[in-house]
């Protein structure tokens, strides 16, 4: 059950791509997240978060409305996203919500950016060029006690072997394994993490602090 990455990041810098992702994400917003929020309310972390591959930014304001309290920069590797993510924004979230371009496996696009108190990143882990380098960056951009959040599909035998190729089961065969999670953090040094199989079976959450 080898690891298939299933698209380029390149797709989302397509403006047809990024809206039709948008139509897409708004329609599946509260079943793709509910989890994840639920969690980060039990968190409750305050202070500067760092949204990693925000795309329309649909999180992003969720999360900013749930938490009136905190401050977000959220970057997406694509510049149609963000363009898509600044639109409608009310005058309260322009003072919260910053957008930016950036690539959490460039250390460069990070290091201007500050520290955080939590960074987190929803589905996008199964794109990233290189995880190891990704995770290692954003570790580095922590605060002290801050926590690293990761939230991705799981790689699982029963959904790998179906033959569909949407973008579903695509995304299933780029994703990884717990171990192969817990091979790269091991890699990097870091030991303070728990990963967790959520509902449903195919999804899981790496909980990372500093």
């Amino acid at each position: 059950m080898k690891r298939i990455v299933e698209i380029q990041q390149d797709y989302f810098f397509d403006a047809e791509n990024a809206n039709k992702y948008l139509k897409d994400a708004k329609n599946a917003s509260n079943s793709r997240f509910s989890n994840f929020l639920s969690s980060l309310k039990k968190l409750n972390i305050k202070g500067k978060y760092l949204e990693i591959g925000c795309g329309p930014g649909i999180l992003t304001q969720t999360i900013a409305l749930q938490h009136p309290n905190v401050e977000i920069i959220a970057n997406d590797i694509s510049p149609e996203m963000i363009k898509l993510a600044q639109q409608d924004l009310s005058k309260d979230l322009k003072k919260r919500i910053k957008y930016k371009v950036g690539d959490a496996c460039d250390i460069n696009s990070l290091k201007d950016l500050g520290k955080f108190d939590l960074i987190y990143s929803t589905f996008t882990l199964h794109h990233w060029d290189n995880a190891e380098l990704a995770i290692k960056n954003l570790y580095s951009t922590l605060n002290d006690n801050g926590i690293l959040y990761i939230h991705d599909l799981k790689r699982v035998l029963f959904l790998y072997y179906i033959r569909k190729q949407n973008g579903f089961f695509n995304s299933i065969r780029a994703s990884y394994k717990p171990k192969e999670i817990k091979i790269i953090l091991q890699k990097i040094g870091i030991k303070n993490y728990k990963i967790k199989t959520i509902f449903p079976f195919f999804m899981q959450s790496i909980m990372i602090r500093k």
